[in-house]
């Protein structure tokens, strides 16, 4: 249940985080598209400007060429956005007029297509490639000529006057690409910060999973300790107790021998466990000291195969096939035997009341390889993908009771791969189940 509200908080966070940035984008995207409305209009005041002075020239040669004997400079003029001729009757507002007239007298008139080249050069330098239309109206609002394509819907720059009421203003259609481009490097950087949150965040996450996991498997392996050494320890105490007691003498010597034989054999059992844990603890620590030598294969699986025929209730036939160029492989003795022990006893563990368990060792070029193969219940290809883990037990173990505490294929993997082999393992549900060491020949 902690598990559900976690990965509920991490889905609120992620949906606040993205909500969030949504906001930010777009309030930067118009705040970006605002900023490019102005530039836009400061061009097109720009260009009037400019278009204006051209004609300027235009006139004070005109000027000169008739009026040979006056010196005459006219270099610019500054257009006034506020002017209104109705309104205002300024000394600057009376010269804008009389220019205007001046020029109109002298037949030069408001260039549009010379406009329209100026707009459109000054646009293009700085790097707006937009689609624009120029209207030039009259002092009713009535259309006298356009410029350029038709646009229905755009940002309306400021109508700047000409003459006599006309007016002139530009419809721009600002792409989402160009209002994007100019927001490259915060969006760049916007993006960098959210992957790095969303990345802290699903860290976090994994780890708090991997510490919840950890934390369940730790409460699994120490139900399941407890479980399994209960057993033997209550076997042990109740034949020490019977024999302080003088009960045991009191019957026949073979069930005397037998109750003897059972105890040492939980005390053994005990033992392993305590090896495993203390095995598994030495290769995490990389302590584990490994005594190799020249084992005789065949001769420590028979002996395995005698102890398990003896010890277990249920009827176990097995089957031993040998292609070996030798019979020695070179190893620690006690790790591999405990290591092929642990496969054979899942074998018969995870197994029905008839058992079948093949045993094969193949020699191929300068490896070794023994296969365990039984005709138990199978592992489905998710469990195979983490039985070899601490801790971690097949789903078919667990609906079938069967004690364990998940180390014991964690325990031969460790062991096999100390000696620098590998261990597999090939299984289908219901079928049965391979497993495959791999081993150095020497």
């Amino acid at each position: 249940m902690k598990l559900f509200y976690l990965l509920l908080s991490f889905a609120i966070a992620l949906i606040c985080l993205f909500s969030l940035q949504a906001v930010w984008f777009h309030y930067t995207y118009h705040l970006h598209s605002h900023s490019i409305e102005k530039s836009i209009d400061s061009i097109f005041k720009k260009a009037v400007e400019d278009e204006m002075n051209q004609r300027f020239l235009e006139l004070e040669k005109n000027i000169k060429e008739n009026f040979s004997d006056t010196d005459v400079c006219i270099s610019s003029f500054n257009v006034d956005t506020d002017f209104n001729p109705a309104e205002n009757n300024s000394v600057i507002s009376q010269q804008y007029a009389m220019i205007q007239q001046l020029m109109e007298m002298n037949n030069i008139p408001f260039n549009l297509v010379g406009f329209d080249s100026i707009f459109h050069s000054l646009l293009q330098s700085q790097q707006y490639l937009f689609h624009y239309q120029i209207n030039f109206i009259d002092s009713v609002g009535k259309t006298i000529e356009t410029s350029g394509q038709r646009i229905v819907n755009g940002f309306k720059t400021t109508a700047l006057p000409i003459i006599n009421g006309e007016k002139i203003y530009a419809v721009v259609k600002i792409s989402s690409p160009i209002v994007f481009k100019t927001m490259l490097a915060i969006l760049s950087i916007s993006i960098l910060v959210v992957l790095l949150i969303i990345t802290c965040l699903i860290c976090e996450t994994k780890i708090f999973i991997n510490q919840y996991h950890l934390n369940r498997l730790r409460e699994n392996f120490a139900q399941a300790l407890t479980h399994d050494m209960k057993t033997p320890l209550a076997t042990i105490y109740s034949v020490l107790s019977q024999s302080k007691n003088g009960i045991i003498n009191k019957y026949p010597e073979q069930m005397q021998q037998k109750y003897y034989e059972v105890a040492i054999d939980q005390t053994f059992n005990l033992q392993a466990i305590v090896e495993r844990i203390l095995t598994l603890v030495s290769i995490e620590k990389k302590q584990l000291s490994l005594n190799k030598q020249p084992i005789d294969l065949p001769e420590m699986i028979q002996s395995l195969i005698d102890k398990f025929t003896v010890k277990s209730d249920k009827t176990i036939v097995f089957q031993t096939a040998y292609h070996l160029k030798d019979n020695c492989v070179y190893a620690d003795p006690l790790y591999l035997q405990n290591a092929i022990s642990n496969l054979i006893d899942n074998a018969i563990k995870y197994s029905g009341n008839s058992v079948e368990i093949k045993i094969e060792c193949i020699s191929i070029e300068k490896q070794v390889t023994i296969h365990a193969k039984d005709n138990g219940f199978g592992i489905s290809f998710a469990d195979q993908l983490k039985i070899f883990k601490k801790f971690e037990r097949g789903a078919e173990i667990k609906r079938n009771r069967i004690s364990g505490f998940g180390i014991g294929l964690n325990y031969v993997r460790q062991v096999i791969e100390a000696h620098g082999g590998k261990v597999a393992v090939f299984s289908k549900e219901g079928i049965g189940s391979d497993f495959v060491i791999t081993l150095p020949s020497n």
